[in-house]
């Protein structure tokens, strides 16, 4: 027996409003749409929404097995199929959404369909996917649905975090000394643990001529991508001016949002690797808590390691049991500084959650021809701004590569 073709959505609708006895124009007006659009519905130009062709139903009394092979005929999951999927995921997500007090199971249905294809799930690709899923064997079922969980718990981190763009300084005079594959390594442990905490938007702050064997391989990497997850860009440093210089580099890029530092020759341990997503993960959630204050990673340091990068003095705790506000803050402290001898001193670890004011206090410092332009520095006058500026206490070590890369540069000139 010869299949019969599938009707499109517009045959099928003529034949109703036809044999209803309405014109167009009548039809457009009880549903109240626009009589072209009617039109190029029923020529096939075009395909209606679920919202559309329900109110069209409505107009023409159309229910039951009927509506059901409308729904079908424009390419729409049948609401038996919408009603499972609200079953399972139950009222708790359709009340996520807006207020739905009051409404019917189908249009809390509706409700939180719209919702889910406003956020590009249509239903065309779950018609696909359920299909599919069917006639597969368990495993391809199982790795399909492993897929489908990751997709979607990374959509849900990243409109859950506060920040969604990273800066990554990459430009200072000591990374001439890594090799290629080393720091584009380091580069991309960076953005993996960035990712833990919803980035995915990363801008490399290069010294000249790097991009070619910086950006670029990692780039043709992040494009080989099946789902893609980070967005790359990348801007020069022409000479390695601060750790603040390097971040203003960036400022037109990051706007007004908030947004995450993170020195890649500063890594936490990788002994306890389950430890380094949460860490930033933590410091994300104290981020949002403290109304996007400034926030910085720390940790516990010698009196004799104290000297060789930014210290913070703590001060009270706000956020138990590892967030304290800082009371003070000094890039590469004399010995002498009484900051040293302090017992709350702890170093500054390269994680910084900042909001964008901090773009104003840079570009003034540097109108005021400092020789170099330090991040630290411009916290601290923040902070004399009535800024509050708060530190995380890291849970995990971390192994600062640059320290081994300065003792390397000293070495190299003693030759």
């Amino acid at each position: 027996m010869e299949k019969k073709p599938k009707l499109h959505f517009g045959h099928l609708m003529r034949q109703s409003r036809e044999a209803a006895g309405i014109s167009q124009r009548a039809l457009a007006q009880q549903a109240g749409l626009d009589v072209s659009y009617i039109n190029r519905l029923e020529s096939g130009e075009r395909r209606p929404r679920r919202g559309t062709l329900l109110k069209l139903a409505s107009a023409l009394r159309i229910t039951g097995q009927e509506l059901e092979a409308w729904l079908m005929a424009g390419d729409l999951a049948p609401t038996p199929l919408l009603a499972s999927l609200r079953n399972q995921l139950g009222r708790t997500a359709v009340a996520a959404g807006p207020d739905v007090s009051g409404q019917t199971p189908e249009a809390e249905t509706l409700s939180l369909w719209e919702r889910l294809e406003a956020s590009g799930l249509d239903e065309v690709s779950l018609r696909r996917l359920l299909h599919n899923l069917a006639a597969s064997d368990e495993s391809l079922q199982k790795q399909s649905a492993a897929m489908v969980a990751a997709a979607v718990n990374l959509a849900a981190d990243y409109l859950a975090a506060p920040v969604h763009r990273a800066i990554i300084p990459a430009a200072g005079g000591q990374h001439r000394l890594l090799a290629m594959h080393v720091m584009q390594h380091l580069l991309l442990q960076m953005m993996g643990e960035a990712a833990s905490a919803g980035v995915c938007q990363f801008m490399l702050i290069l010294a000249p001529g790097t991009a070619e064997t910086l950006y670029q391989p990692l780039q043709t990497a992040l494009n080989l991508a099946v789902v893609p997850r980070f967005s790359l860009d990348f801007c020069v440093q022409e000479a390695p001016r601060g750790l603040g210089d390097a971040v203003l580099q960036a400022a037109s890029w990051v706007g007004q949002e908030p947004f995450l530092v993170l020195l890649p020759d500063e890594m936490l341990d990788r002994r306890r690797p389950h430890d380094m997503p949460r860490e930033l993960q933590h410091m994300s959630t104290a981020f949002r808590q403290l109304n996007q204050a400034p926030l910085i990673a720390v940790e516990p340091s010698s009196k004799a390691r104290l000297p060789q990068g930014g210290v913070v003095r703590l001060g009270r705790l706000a956020i138990p049991p590892r967030i304290f506000q800082v009371e003070e803050l000094v890039e590469k402290p004399a010995t002498s500084n009484p900051i040293i001898d302090s017992p709350t001193s702890r170093s500054i670890v390269g994680r910084y959650f900042l909001p964008p004011q901090i773009f104003q206090t840079l570009e003034h410092l540097k109108g005021q021809g400092t020789p170099t332009l330090e991040l630290t520095d411009a916290l601290e006058y923040m902070r004399h701004q009535q800024t509050a500026v708060y530190a995380y206490e890291l849970k995990t070590s971390r192994r600062d590569l640059g320290g081994v890369i300065e003792r390397a540069e000293e070495l190299i000139g003693e030759i």
